[in-house]
């Protein structure tokens, strides 16, 4: 009877903590995960106090029990599955009693005891990695596609102000903000990669938005009068230019977070 009574209080005194999140900051915050919108994740702390952050600055999110959620991906989606934590950039989910992980670059909601509405792409018939290179066989890229009831694909105009190109001649210095670390992603939507890493660099420019500004041209194929006046023989890549106006690196070849994180070092190193 007695061990009865101390495994009810000790369950009680964990359930009590309640969800766990933890800042880079090293701030640790008790209270209830509310889900991901708007590139950042929601969370209300026993305090009432509600926060949300963006995923570069969570370093980890624990529930007391794995929360029955659904979740939307760039390219895929589930509808209640368990979402177990949060950590290294990763959803550690659980679905039919098997591990799930993915990274939170590519997601676009999560929500807590709801259903997310499909949104998916077409399978990546690029490289394995997501990229492109001029010349490869292969069918021509496409725009980005968006599922619809009826069961067809419908064509998506890109959105938003950062676009400069698409496709036509341009010159990137008339785009550039004066006093501002530029982004200049070199868009191939049909790529895996492009999708991905063009989520993060849009997450760090949404950030910080007072200090870096993200251009898009967005690629449709080699032919194109961009690819030639530029010099592109591989898509997607990602071109960092300092506070001055100045190209100091360009990602072609690699470009995870880290790559990322780093040419954005190098641009602020190179302002000052």
């Amino acid at each position: 009877m007695k061990q009865t009574v101390y495994l009810i209080l000790a369950l009680t005194a964990f359930s009590a903590q309640g969800d766990t999140i933890t800042l880079r900051s090293g701030k640790v915050i008790n209270g209830r995960f509310l889900g991901f919108s708007e590139r950042k994740f929601d969370f209300k702390s026993d305090d009432g106090d509600l926060i949300s952050e963006y995923p570069v600055d969570v370093k980890s999110i624990v529930p007391t029990v794995p929360l029955k959620v659904s979740v939307e991906l760039t390219r895929t989606n589930y509808v209640n599955v368990a979402f177990r934590s949060f950590d290294e950039f990763t959803l550690h989910l659980g679905k039919d009693e098997a591990a799930v992980d993915e990274r939170v670059i590519m997601l676009k909601t999560l929500t807590v005891n709801g259903v997310g509405r499909r949104n998916l792409m077409p399978p990546d018939k690029n490289n394995s990695d997501g990229r492109a290179q001029k010349g490869e066989d292969g069918p021509p890229p496409e725009a980005p596609r968006d599922w619809q009831r009826s069961g067809k694909w419908r064509e998506m105009e890109a959105k938003g102000n950062s676009i400069i190109s698409k496709g036509e001649d341009v010159d990137i210095q008339d785009h550039l903000k004066k006093g501002f670390i530029n982004i200049v992603h070199i868009h191939y939507p049909k790529a895996l990669a492009s999708v991905r890493e063009g989520n993060y660099v849009e997450a760090l420019a949404a950030k910080y938005s007072n200090k870096i500004c993200l251009l898009k041209i967005v690629v449709p194929d080699f032919k194109v009068p961009v690819c030639e006046s530029l010099g592109i023989k591989s898509l997607p890549q990602f071109w960092f230019y300092d506070a001055q106006g100045r190209l100091v690196k360009k990602l072609t070849d690699r470009f995870t977070e880290g790559d990322i994180d780093d040419a954005l070092k190098l641009a602020r190193r190179n302002a000052n």
